[in-house]
Parts: C-alpha cells; structure tokens; sequence
C-alpha cells in the first residue's frame, strides 16, 4: 500500500511538474513575443480596422489565399465594432501559399487608391476563383478586383513603386522573425493566441480590454 501512495504521489508530481514547465513556457514564449520582438508585431504603416486610439491592439498576419483567414475575417471585424473604440484590428501579410507574394503586393497597391478593404473582400469572397490546390493565380486575382472598381493600370505601376516593396517586404520579414507559418496568426497587445479558436480569441481580447479599461 504505502508503494502505491508512494507511485501516485511521484506521478501527481509528476504530471504538476509538466503542468507548470507548460504554463511557464507558455508566459515565457508570451513575454519574449512581447518585449524581444514587440517592434515587429506593429508598423506604422499597416492597414488598421477600427479606432487608432484603441488601447488593445489585435494584431493578425493572414495570406489572402488562406481559406480560414477567409472566415474569420468578418468575425474579427464583427468582434472589433462590439467593442468600438477599444479595440483595432492591425492587417499584417504573411503570404505563405505559393505565388501569395504577388497577391498582397496587388493588395498592398490598391490601398493607394484607398480600395483596400473592397478589395480584400472580393478576393475572400472569391477565393475559389483565384485560388486552385491551395496555389494563387495573381492573374485571375487580378481580373476579379475590376469589380471593385480598381483602377488596374496604376496598381501594376504602383505595385513596382519602392513604398509598396518595402512594406510588403517588412512584413516577410517580420513574419520570419516571429516564427510564423502558419495563417491566421493573431497576436493581442502583443500576446500570441496559443490555442487556436475563436471563442479563444474572444477571450484573450476581452482578458486585455479588462486590463486596459477597468
């Protein structure tokens, strides 16, 4: 008997053990995000959803071809105007499906003709047109953002133009850094959403929209 006790005693230990070495990996991945590599979870110059004095900031990498981040699009943006004024969505390019660079370099184009938001939409709305086994077709992308009255000619010039390179380039380069492969990835002020979900998200939000607004 006292072996018994002895066994289910080293176990529970055990299993405690794992449970804590978990959750301090967990904070401690959260904290390094946060504080190592805060600078390339947020530029400037990205597309943001909703007030820019927010104090939660949700930040999402996503490739247009990804059929998840096709979904959770309107439901991030829904959750955004729940919470209007307290929370801003921050757009980032993660293009990891094939021949997804070239699709949100056009993206990033037709935000100078401030048709951004149309233009994402459209191409969610359709990715079974543009997107084929999982690989993008830039030029069926292309032909479908005349229906959101793109002014097509400027974006090729514009998609050339050094601005448009460098962020879009930024954003590759940020995505590595935080050893992101895979979209949707969403980040609140900073803190990774470790399991993915959407009640998930729901909750890591109004966590930080407590902590910021009480």
């Amino acid at each position: 008997m006292k072996i018994k006790i002895i066994s289910i005693t080293i176990f529970l230990v055990a299993v405690l053990m794992a449970a804590g070495t978990y959750f301090y990996d967990k904070i401690s991945t959260e904290r390094a995000i946060s504080q190592t590599h805060s600078e390339a979870l947020e530029r400037g110059y990205s597309p943001v959803y909703g007030s820019e004095e927010a104090r939660v900031a949700l930040v999402e990498f996503f490739d247009p071809a990804c059929g998840t981040c096709a979904e959770f699009s309107p439901l991030v943006k829904a959750l955004v105007d729940r919470y209007d004024g307290k929370l801003k969505l921050i757009s980032r390019y993660a293009p990891l499906h094939e021949n997804s660079d070239f699709v949100v370099t056009l993206l990033e184009a037709t935000r100078l003709q401030e048709k951004f938001e149309e233009s994402l939409a459209l191409l969610f709305e359709n990715q079974n047109l543009w997107v084929k086994n999982h690989v993008s077709q830039p030029e069926l992308a292309i032909s479908l953002l005349q229906a959101a009255d793109v002014n097509i000619d400027k974006v090729y010039l514009d998609m050339e133009s050094d601005e448009v390179l460098r962020r879009v380039g930024q954003d590759i380069a940020d995505m590595k850094t935080l050893g992101i492969t895979q979209t949707p990835s969403f980040f609140v002020n900073g803190r990774p959403l470790v399991k993915f979900g959407y009640e998930e998200l729901v909750k890591l939000v109004v966590s930080e929209i407590k902590t910021n607004y009480n």
